[in-house]
């Protein structure tokens, strides 16, 4: 398969390279110092699961210089993706799917409006990786999974499509733990049960996860806010599973102890973070289903000041 990788950081730059790395034929888009270092170095990969270098490494700014893909990876930040959905113009033909692969549970539906529904699958992924340097992607988590699946009006009777199968089985082919799922936008709300509370906490208190969970308090606030996501689920008419609540924190529990999340980290440098679509988002669907979520308010009214100068710095 041809893939195109639109956002080429932690996320998009670690699976990229894992496809790159099987065989596939993949092209990297990227911008700056991030972009030399690739077209000079290729692209490294340091991880828990061995280290590797992608050398030559197909890389661009420009995706008029692509062409047509069967599938691109976008990878960008939330915040970013209606400006950098622009460039998945170029990349789509009859056939091309695009899987967002962003924080948050919208993405899918905001691609949508860019490509037409009919190129769009919903898709989740767990990783935990960072640009360490130009040109090198560094994974912090042992874990390194993606999960596709189509969007409601396409899923079918909870079955997994032919055309989700495939890329499944690719993925799967490039080491990745890939799965198909009949209903993304719970694999979605599984997910956001995970990294908005996550990233809340992280972000407030700038603590590690071991230190997150060794604090009782911020334990607690971890948990508070993993239940105001369920409710806000349930009210969306969400079905997601019933020991949702449970099971996340077990998976925070396994975290490595020095992991964070990106907004935290994004948040702790002084850059623009995924505060909207991580936080704000659930006030605001708080507020539409009438669902309290006081601790999300309080993530997002500490953090909101500190976002507002980190966008205004950023021009």
């Amino acid at each position: 398969m041809r893939f195109a990788i639109v956002g080429a950081g932690g996320v998009g730059g670690y699976f990229g390279g894992l496809l790159a790395n099987s065989g596939e034929d993949v092209t990297f888009l990227a911008r700056g110092a991030h972009l030399e270092a690739i077209r000079r170095d290729g692209l490294r990969v340091e991880s828990v699961h061995g280290d590797f270098t992608v050398s030559p490494a197909k890389a661009t700014d420009d995706a008029a210089t692509v062409g047509p893909v069967d599938v691109v990876l976008f990878a960008t930040k939330t915040y970013q993706l209606e400006a950098a959905g622009q460039t998945l113009r170029p990349l789509i033909g009859p056939h091309t799917l695009v899987i967002p692969l962003h924080n948050g549970v919208d993405a899918a539906e905001r691609t949508a409006t860019i490509t037409g529904r009919e190129h769009v699958l919903g898709g989740v992924c767990y990783v935990g990786s960072m640009i360490a340097s130009p040109g090198v992607i560094r994974q912090q988590s042992p874990f390194r999974r993606i999960i596709a699946g189509e969007l409601a009006e396409n899923a079918g009777a909870g079955l997994v499509t032919p055309r989700v199968q495939a890329i499944v089985d690719v993925l799967a082919r490039a080491g990745v733990t890939a799965e198909g799922s009949p209903d993304i936008e719970a694999t979605a709300w599984t997910k956001f049960a995970f990294i908005g509370p996550f990233s809340g906490v992280g972000s407030v208190t700038r603590a590690l996860a071991g230190e997150i969970q060794a604090t009782g308090e911020a334990r607690q606030m971890l948990h508070d806010a993993i239940r105001e996501v369920i409710d806000v689920a349930l009210a969306e008419g969400v079905a997601v599973p019933a020991d949702l609540a449970e099971r996340t924190m077990a998976f925070c529990d396994g975290l490595p102890p020095g992991m964070t999340a990106s907004m935290q980290r994004d948040v702790l440098d002084g850059k623009p973070s995924e505060l909207d679509s991580l936080i704000g988002v659930m006030v605001r669907k708080g507020d539409a289903h009438g669902v309290a979520v006081p601790t999300f308010r309080f993530f997002y009214a500490s953090l909101l000041p500190q976002e507002k100068r980190a966008r205004a710095a950023s021009g």
